[in-house]
């Protein structure tokens, strides 16, 4: 997954963006343009304190403060972009729409096409025509508050909307690695 979504860590940043180093750099990639054609790219904390809690459970994938610092960063002056819009332009009945880069790549693996917002407030309004044409759009909010809500806005403004409930305290992820790929694709009906 890491080569197929081209992604990165920022060990030496360039001058002027010490604030990227240690990170997971996430590529936006276009579907046409090669693997040159970069929309945007966001930054991923990946230091135990950020990923885990101290008991070893997984910090709920919103939470923005992270040992002082936010577990994402973007680049400056760049608007929220559609992740993975590969999966757009996929031949497929269906498509899923996540709360994060990680949720579609884990759907990827999964065998389910997907895109993600980066969060649940990314939401821009053009993006609602990429989803025209799908029999069903997925939406894959995390279980709790904030991904009912997300799955609740997008049934709002997507026809085509299936809100998918994961369970609580469930992302794509954590659904996956606890119940595995054909599970994920049974609850979704594919």
């Amino acid at each position: 997954m890491a080569d197929r979504f081209k992604l990165g860590f920022v060990s030496e940043p360039i001058t002027g963006h010490d604030q990227y180093r240690g990170r997971l750099a996430i590529p936006y990639l276009r579907p046409a343009g090669g693997d040159s054609a970069v929309a945007t790219i966001r930054f991923r904390c990946i230091a135990d304190a950020c990923v885990k809690n101290p008991d070893g459970s997984y910090r709920a994938p919103h939470e923005e403060d992270h040992e002082g610092h936010p577990k994402y960063l973007g680049i400056p002056g760049h608007p929220p972009h559609l992740f993975n819009t590969w999966a757009l332009i996929h031949p497929s009945h269906h498509v899923g729409l996540a709360e994060g880069e990680f949720d579609a790549m884990a759907s990827e693996v999964a065998g389910v096409p997907a895109v993600a917002v980066p969060g649940v407030s990314s939401w821009k309004d053009h993006f609602t025509p990429a989803f025209a044409g799908f029999r069903a759009v997925f939406s894959l909010g995390d279980g709790d508050h904030a991904g009912r809500q997300f799955n609740e806005k997008n049934c709002e403004r997507l026809s085509n909307a299936v809100p998918i409930d994961l369970g609580d305290k469930r992302d794509v992820n954590r659904f996956i690695l606890d119940f595995g790929h054909e599970a994920y694709r049974t609850k979704l009906g594919v």
